[in-house]
């Protein structure tokens, strides 16, 4: 998660046609994506472990708040037997917490003998635990989740593991189709370039690629550190004053996503005005701040679509 920032400021034109043909790249990708492939007996996931899909799963823990929130629109909610401490949804809030994603408490994890355990497969963490669950015993579905072809991947392969493929097919294309509904709703006027804050200090943001930044560009907004390298890179402050976005993006924990009346300046401005060197950035002094629900915008589920629309209905 790392990598500094780069230089390049477009032209509004040019930036205007690239963005709109990146919307539609978000869109336009299923399509080819979706094309039949051979009915196999097992997914493969981004570990390269093979998974049966002949008897459905029905004791799973998802270590993924993004993969619960899939499993949970595609009805499987009843599978579910665990969530972990960042998972907010109602259907799951009274079940128990094994700790976190990449740490659970492995001796839960086995008293409650799951059938599948959906977890991260990037990184070392994330293979240490899919040793431990092989000792284990357990089932672990690897997931890599980045951008919204991932999403696309996992929820398909996740929908077979339950039984639910057609609804899952059925939950991509609602998500496709708010992207489209975001996409449509600004058309006619230039995107607005925006600066996403994943974290102030030091500050950090979504690379090219990711899934936040095809949210980004589906709803109206060039992200303005589109040529980095890196899909969380770390970058100066002194390089986002001088990329001068539009617009300084905040999410924030148990926000929400209530409507912000007209003239009224988000509350987050004066809170990352009070950060040091922020104010130096002109959209945060102008008050050009706009704050979003943390966990809607970080998650590369289900409510992309959802994330989108609102992040658009604020740029207009």
């Amino acid at each position: 998660m790392t990598g500094p920032g780069g230089s390049v400021r477009g032209l509004p034109g040019a930036v205007a046609v690239r963005l709109s043909f990146a919307a539609l790249a978000v869109l336009a990708g299923c399509t080819a994506d979706r094309r039949a492939e051979p009915a196999t007996d097992a997914v493969v996931d981004d570990l390269g472990r093979r998974h049966d899909v002949a008897e459905p799963r029905t004791r799973i823990v998802s270590l993924i708040p993004a993969a619960t929130e899939t499993l949970v629109a595609i009805g499987a909610a009843d599978r579910l037997v665990a969530r972990t401490r960042y998972d907010e949804a109602p259907e799951v809030a009274e079940l128990p917490s094994v700790g976190g994603g990449i740490d659970p408490s492995l001796e839960f994890l086995a008293a409650l003998a799951p059938g599948l355990v959906v977890l991260w497969a990037s990184g070392a963490g994330g293979a240490r635990l899919e040793d431990r669950l092989d000792e284990l015993g357990v089932d672990g579905y690897g997931a890599a989740l980045e951008t919204v072809d991932d999403f696309r991947r996992h929820a398909r392969n996740l929908g077979r593991l339950v039984g639910l493929a057609e609804r899952a097919d059925s939950l991509i294309a609602r998500v496709e189709g708010e992207l489209a509904a975001a996409a449509a709703s600004w058309a006619g006027r230039d995107p607005a370039r925006v600066f996403y804050v994943v974290q102030p200090d030091p500050p950090m943001t979504a690379g090219p690629g990711t899934f936040l930044d095809s949210v980004l560009a589906a709803a109206g907004a060039v992200n303005a550190f589109a040529d980095v390298r890196g899909n969380w890179p770390l970058v100066s402050m002194e390089e986002v004053v001088r990329r001068d976005p539009d617009y300084v993006i905040v999410p924030v924990p148990g926000f929400g996503t209530p409507a912000s009346p007209p003239g009224r300046r988000d509350p987050a401005a004066a809170r990352l005005a009070a950060r040091a060197g922020w104010s130096s950035v002109p959209a945060v002094s102008a008050g050009r701040v706009i704050s979003v629900d943390a966990a809607l915008f970080g998650r590369p589920g289900p409510r992309m679509g959802t994330a989108a629309l609102y992040l658009a209905s604020r740029l207009r």
